[in-house]
C-alpha cells in the first residue's frame, strides 16, 4: 500500500456531504498541512491503526516534544476542521478532561486528502517520523 494508510468511514456519512466539506476546506489545506505540529498530530493518528487511530494527549505531547497546552490547542483547531474528535473524556478530580483524541473517521476522504497534501508538498514520511520522535529521547533522559 505504498506507505500510505487508507482510512475507511465508520458510520456511513454520504460521499456527497464529505465531498462538499472537502471542496469548502481546500483553501485551508495548505494552512493545515504546513504546520509541523498539526502535521505530526495527523501523522501519529494515521499511523495508530492498532489503537483505532486515537491516542492520549499525553502520548502525543511526549512523542512530539511539545507542551500539553500546545497539543490541545492544535487538536482543538483540527476539531474545528472536522479532522479529529474527542474519543474519550475522563475526570481529574472535579474537572473533566478530554483524554483521548482520534481521527474523525466519518470523513476518511478529508483526512486522506490532507495527509496526502502533507506528504506531497510539505514533509516526507521520514521527516514526519523524525519530527514526531525527535524529542522523545531528549525528554526521557531527564
Amino acid at each position: 500500500m505504498n506507505n500510505r494508510t487508507v482510512l475507511r468511514s465508520t458510520n456511513g456519512i454520504g460521499d456527497n456531504v464529505e465531498e462538499q466539506l472537502i471542496e469548502m476546506m481546500k483553501p485551508e489545506f495548505n494552512f493545515i498541512a504546513s504546520n509541523p505540529v498539526r502535521a505530526c498530530i495527523i501523522h501519529l493518528l494515521v499511523k495508530a491503526e492498532d489503537l483505532n487511530h486515537a491516542m492520549q494527549v499525553e502520548e502525543i505531547a511526549f512523542r512530539t516534544g511539545k507542551r500539553h497546552s500546545v497539543v490541545i490547542y492544535h487538536l482543538e483547531q483540527l476539531t474545528g476542521w472536522k479532522i479529529v474528535e474527542v474519543v474519550k473524556n475522563g475526570r481529574y478530580g472535579e474537572k473533566g478532561r478530554r483524554n483521548i483524541w482520534g481521527l474523525n473517521l466519518r470523513y476518511p476522504n478529508l483526512i486522506n486528502s490532507i495527509y496526502s497534501r502533507i506528504l506531497k508538498f510539505f514533509y516526507t514520511q521520514s521527516e514526519l517520523e523524525k519530527m514526531c520522535n525527535s524529542n522523545k529521547n531528549v525528554r526521557t533522559k531527564r
